[in-house]
């Protein structure tokens, strides 16, 4: 959130704190006002859904322009190991990667990809981590899964991390470049390598 918060416009909480006590680790951080997307659907109008996505879609282009660090691979932000609750057999880490084929070899059980080349991702964005008031987005939370990842991820995992709600997958392309091929291969990765 820190990194976001210096690099982008990105709402994101101000972090005033963060320590481990007992093994656990803990964030003080800010408290945003706005309501989560679920909650506020229904109210909306198409006309502020649209807002919301064309914020939405100007916000993601944002993160997207980061540049990764001179040598960075798949890794957080921090230059650390990676977070997806979609990736059981992680535990909950994985990575550091040297490069997105290294990554691709690793999901694959080190069967052999193409390669691309990395983005800032947040990874976990289902609607339940947008804060909205009225047609405005007032912040996006829940940054532990976010990292330097190939450019399909943002969309792979917002599509996968949201399959009971498939009207949230419909709308995804309004905000986010559309992936279908590697969505594909996900689905295959998934049902194959049983990651959930």
């Amino acid at each position: 959130m820190k990194f976001v918060s210096e690099n982008t416009s990105i709402p994101v909480p101000k972090v005033y704190c963060s320590f481990v006590r007992k093994n656990r680790a803990y964030i003080v951080m800010e408290r945003i006002q706005g309501e989560e997307v679920p909650s506020a659907w229904n109210r909306l109008t198409e006309d502020s859904r649209q807002k919301l996505f064309n914020e939405l879609q100007r916000l993601m282009q944002e993160l997207r322009a980061l540049k990764p660090p001179k040598g960075a691979g798949v890794e957080s932000c921090a230059g650390g190991s990676l977070r997806d609750s979609r990736i059981i057999r992680s535990c909950p880490r994985f990575g550091p990667f040297k490069a997105i084929h290294e990554f691709h070899l690793w999901l694959r059980n080190y069967l052999e990809p193409r390669g691309l080349h990395q983005c800032s991702t947040h990874g976990d964005l289902n609607p339940s981590n947008i804060l909205v008031r009225g047609d405005r987005v007032t912040g996006i939370i829940d940054w532990e899964f976010s990292g330097w990842y190939p450019c399909y991820w943002e969309y792979t995992t917002a599509w996968l991390g949201n399959v009971t709600r498939t009207e949230w997958q419909d709308q995804l392309s309004k905000f986010l470049d559309p992936f279908p091929a590697e969505l594909e291969m996900d689905r295959i990765r998934r049902r194959w390598w049983g990651d959930f």
